[in-house]
């Protein structure tokens, strides 16, 4: 298992993609496993279910923020 932080740009774009991922391809849910298999990171997309504990634990990253104005595809869900 890596002890490896995301840099801020690398986490920056995963946020993008993660916003473009919701807000195009998430209809019902989506369970995956991921990251090193022997410490896997367990994670659920979803729409149908409300979230665990109260709306007001989850932030939503970079919200401080101006959104990106770029035309390109990564863009249309940050």
């Amino acid at each position: 298992m890596h002890n490896e932080r995301l840099s801020d740009e690398e986490l920056e774009l995963f946020v993008q993609y993660l916003h473009r991922f919701a807000n195009h391809d998430v209809d019902i849910f989506l369970n995956l496993e991921a990251g090193d298999p022997e410490h896997p990171v367990y994670v659920m997309f979803g729409r149908d279910y409300p979230p665990v504990g109260e709306v007001s634990d989850y932030r939503r990253p970079f919200s401080d923020r101006r959104q990106p104005t770029s035309t390109a595809d990564i863009n249309d869900g940050g």
